[in-house]
């Protein structure tokens, strides 16, 4: 095959599959007989099915060009050829990936070959087309540029003659964030747009601003689930990201949580739960540090409840189970119930009694080392080491008083052990890092809790365990024996309980 020939191959294929699709959309919706032609009349909306096509001054091949178009682009039809169709480029349609433009910036017109085009008439029958081809497209990323053009177009079709239909309106809206997600390429009047010049694209258009506000039958399920969908599509356009104050992150998580608890269409309910808990780990994280442990209780419970909602109905998915790994989460950072700061933890060491402690506020913290001999309290020294955000009630001191240990709450979704001298002045140090191996892929993955079992009688090791996951928690969490001299992992375990604590002796 020369190279010439492949973009012309090319083009054929995929005009195949869209006509594929077209006459799948018409075998399932009527009984009447099915044709491949619907006729060309004027009017009729022409989309350009190649990567780039040009718009030529003549219907011939020798003829110059007029204007360079990307795939997806909509033309109108005005006259139908045997090889050419002679086409208006609105002027309201702004040419993308670099496209040339029009001089004067008005309507173009000109003639497209009908290799690299497709053609849907007006009328009911051909917006049905439009939306068969975008819903079979929209799956196939290499496939989706077209598909999001064709449901661009039938949203507007049915805009223009009606209320519009939530249903094309909620698929248009999913299939432009999925374009947005990969970073295009994009159909001409596609809204979407960018944080700063190398930020994440979005879908910015109303399409689920529309079918959200449309009226939907309570009786009736499916349009129900369809107004659950958009609902969720109105939220994610609100909140792209996660929040990061406690105000926006207390509403977008009631949000989430309200869809959660009461949205019964299973990819709405997939989505809202990630959502869900990515928000609500952020927003217990804030809870903790303002000393609201019993939001975090209530929140906690709820998320919880949440997931086994979701895990109900949705057996084969993750979602359930992810959403409960993350409850889980939050349970952990709220840790005994007490005090973020002060936190103490004290050591009789013969007549000389050594007390550790974290205290001030939240972006002020301090370890604090007090000692006191025969009744007599010598100053309060201030470590190096500064803790952040500490676990409430999981500070820990060794017995030899030489070393001192706690579960930071390092993000939204990690729970890790820390270890800081108190006998060198030095920053605290996070054991996986120390300990290499195990413990430091675990730091790599998306979720990680943590606890202290404590110290041995010498002193000389910490035991932790460490449960870590990507998408839902293990059975059982793993169980090391750490070295506090040099981080290195002396024994670690899943089941032998006997070991473990025979070696915290």
């Amino acid at each position: 095959m020369t190279t010439a020939r492949r973009p012309l191959r090319r083009n054929i294929a995929l005009t195949a599959m869209t006509l594929l699709a077209l006459l799948r959309f018409r075998a399932e919706v009527s009984a009447a007989p099915i044709t491949t032609s619907r006729g060309e009349p004027p009017g009729a909306d022409v989309f350009v099915m190649a990567r780039e096509a040009v718009l030529r001054d003549r219907p011939s091949r020798e003829s110059r060009f007029v204007r360079t178009l990307p795939g997806g682009s909509r033309l109108t039809l005005l006259e139908a050829g045997e090889q050419y169709l002679k086409v208006e480029v609105a002027a309201g349609e702004p040419p993308r990936d670099g496209a040339s433009k029009p001089a004067g910036g008005g309507a173009t017109i000109g003639y497209l070959s009908r290799d690299v085009a497709s053609v849907f008439a007006p009328g009911d029958a051909g917006t049905a087309d439009l939306v068969a081809a975008g819903r079979v497209l929209a799956p196939s990323e290499g496939h989706r540029r077209l598909a999001a053009a064709f449901l661009l177009c039938a949203s507007r079709r049915f805009a223009a003659s009606g209320p519009g239909n939530p249903t094309v309106d909620v698929l248009l809206g999913r299939t432009a964030e999925a374009l947005a997600e990969s970073g295009g390429p994009f159909p001409p009047g596609l809204e979407v747009a960018r944080t700063g010049s190398a930020g994440p694209w979005t879908y910015t258009g109303d399409a689920f601003r529309r079918a959200a506000a449309a009226p939907a039958d309570t009786q009736d399920e499916d349009a129900l689930r369809v107004k659950e969908a958009a609902r969720a599509g109105v939220l994610r356009q609100q909140y792209p990201a996660v929040s990061t104050s406690l105000a926006a992150l207390w509403q977008e998580t009631a949000a989430w949580l309200e869809l959660s608890e009461s949205g019964k269409d299973p990819d709405t309910l997939r989505g809202s739960a990630d959502r869900l808990g990515s928000a609500s780990l952020s927003l217990g994280r804030l809870l903790v540090a303002a000393g609201r442990l019993e939001d975090v209780d209530r929140l906690e419970s709820r998320v919880r409840g949440a997931g086994g909602r979701a895990r109900t109905l949705l057996p084969q998915a993750s979602a359930g189970n992810k959403l409960l790994g993350r409850a889980q989460i939050l349970r952990m950072m709220r840790g005994n119930g007490s005090a973020l700061a002060p936190q103490e933890a004290r050591r009789q060491l013969g007549p000389k009694e050594v007390i550790v402690r974290i205290e001030g506020k939240p972006g002020g913290l301090t370890l604090v080392v007090e000692t006191t001999v025969g009744g007599t309290h010598q100053v309060a020294r201030p470590k190096s080491a500064i803790p952040v955000l500490p676990v409430p009630g999981s500070l820990r001191m060794s017995p030899d008083a030489r070393s001192a240990a706690w579960i930071e709450i390092a993000g939204p979704s990690k729970l890790l052990p820390v270890v800081a001298s108190l006998e060198r002045d030095e920053p605290a140090r996070e054991v996986a890092i120390l300990a290499d191996g195990r413990p430091l892929r675990d730091h790599a993955l998306l979720h990680v809790v943590s606890t202290l079992a404590g110290y041995s009688k010498d002193g000389q090791r910490l035991g932790m365990s460490i449960q870590a996951w990507s998408e839902t928690p293990g059975p059982d969490p793993r169980w090391s024996v750490v070295s506090v001299g040099t981080g290195e992992i002396v024994y670690e375990t899943t089941k032998d309980s006997k070991s473990f604590r025979r070696l915290m002796e």
